[in-house]
């Protein structure tokens, strides 16, 4: 879905420049900016009209010349190894989407702070470029206008600052198949009917969910000849941070000295483990390391009721053909007082080059953060976020435009999961320090599910490993 004032708003943003041209001072020389991206076509040409926009504002305000050039570089992955391969030989870009975990690693790679990963901090309250400083680009707003929850993520360093912030954001949502739960109910409750069910499916709680996956197993010839298991769940990691965080227990933390400490090596976070193993054995849910496959490739065949997802890739959980309609509802909590979410979804950071004078530099990231900034204006920000995949605006005003509220008022699938996401979730998030081996430590936290559910490892066997290679990682 387009938004419908796009046109009309990027018509102004032409009329703007071309009654700027004389304001500039007419420097010749040029600055490059290149941006190491994940993206996928859909977003890509969304962000290239945003490129020529901020090219054209530049040039016409300023006369100087910028070029922000686009470079795919695979996934998340492949793009932690490239930043962190680059640094000693002077090929790293301006502007890197990462993981928080990623520019923890980055920042361990200083000899001292602020060689390679930018402070944010410093360009978030400049007098001339910082946050709400240029109305004619779009950019009214202070830096608090950024939802808290997303802005802390990139606060979450061994280092004092600001050193990410998020582009757009995710979280993980459940989708159910309405026709099966409805005759899950038959047997569960048969006096919550209809919509009552979908108002019950928001608010229940995860031992309620899981007495509902008791009786889709103990009834599961009468509800579908299809059914395997009533649950899938896709992230075993943030399966095992969501219920440990949701327990009341940390997953990482730190010291008084802020020395990184594996707060899941405790143990109440086994107990957390083999409350869930004992539901696994039920033949409640399974989970993608267990299955190596997306729950949404089982949900859409119609092998399971229930499957739990990122609302940044909800458009593979709804079927083809529309074979059966789908509902969608927050995660249940083990108590929904307490609840809190994981949060994904790319962020940006910006580097210094070891390879370009500091004048250089300089030049670039001033630039490369006014792009960041551009982006995260909230006509752009929302016009991105609509145009993905099912990502949610970062700013506070991007929920009060127009636009997004259009968006959520069409009632089409991405924005129904945009509405849960605002709505249900409503900004209750999970966030944990960052460290250098934080993101083995999820990687590993995953692990420990996996092996424990599929037998090959006793629960302490299970943590005693994923602590290990943590602590090799760190």
């Amino acid at each position: 879905m387009k938004i419908k004032n796009k046109a009309v708003y990027l018509m102004s943003i032409i009329s703007l420049l071309g009654g700027l041209t004389g304001c500039g001072n007419n420097k010749s020389d040029g600055v490059e900016v290149i941006f190491w991206h994940t993206f996928g076509k859909t977003i890509i040409t969304e962000l290239e009209s945003h490129i020529s926009e901020f090219e054209d504002y530049i040039q016409q305000t300023e006369g100087k010349k910028v070029k922000v050039t686009l470079k795919y570089q695979g996934g998340y992955d492949d793009i932690l190894r490239k930043v962190r391969d680059g640094f000693s030989v002077g090929t790293t870009p301006t502007m890197a989407i990462a993981y928080p975990d990623h520019v923890a690693e980055y920042m361990q790679a200083e000899k001292t702070p602020g060689q390679f990963v930018v402070n944010l901090d410093n360009y978030m309250n400049d007098p001339e470029y910082g946050f709400g400083t240029e109305e004619k680009m779009g950019d009214t707003a202070g830096k608090d206008d950024i939802v808290a929850d997303f802005l802390a993520e990139g606060q979450q360093y061994k280092n004092s600052g600001t050193y990410s912030l998020p582009l757009m954001k995710s979280t993980e949502i459940m989708f159910y198949n309405k026709t099966l739960v409805q005759k899950v109910f038959s047997y569960y409750n048969p006096s919550i009917l209809g919509d009552q069910i979908d108002e019950f499916m928001s608010t229940m709680t995860w031992s309620q969910f899981m007495d509902i996956c008791k009786v889709a197993v103990e009834h599961k010839s009468d509800i579908s000849p299809t059914l395997e298991e009533p649950f899938r769940y896709d992230s075993d990691s943030n399966f095992f941070i969501t219920q440990l965080s949701q327990s009341g227990y940390n997953f990482l933390s730190t010291d008084e000295s802020g020395n990184p400490v594996l707060a899941f090596d405790s143990a109440e976070a086994k107990e957390v483990v083999r409350g869930l193993k004992a539901n696994y054995d039920e033949g409640l849910f399974t989970t993608k390391g267990v299955e190596g496959t997306y729950g949404s490739d089982a949900f859409t065949k119609g092998e399971c009721i229930f499957t739990v997802g990122s609302s940044g890739g909800a458009g593979y959980n709804f079927p083809t053909g529309d074979s059966f309609e789908v509902g969608i509802a927050k995660v249940p909590a083990i108590s929904n007082e307490k609840a809190k979410y994981i949060t994904q979804g790319p962020t940006v950071t910006l580097l210094r080059n070891s390879k370009l004078s500091d004048e250089k530099n300089d030049e670039a990231v001033k630039y490369g953060w006014r792009f960041l900034k551009y982006l995260l204006t909230p006509n752009v920000n929302v016009s991105i976020c609509i145009n993905s995949e099912g990502y949610i605006p970062v700013r506070e005003s991007c929920y009060k435009t127009e636009d997004y509220n259009t968006f959520l008022d069409s009632g089409i699938e991405l924005s129904r999961c945009a509405s849960v996401v605002i709505n249900q979730i409503d900004g209750h998030y999970i966030t944990n320090p960052v460290f250098k081996g934080s993101a083995t430590a999820r990687n590993e936290a995953g692990g420990i599910l996996t092996q424990v559910f599929l037998g090959n490892k006793t629960i302490d066997a299970a943590f005693s490993d994923a602590v290990n290679q943590t602590r090799l990682a760190m």
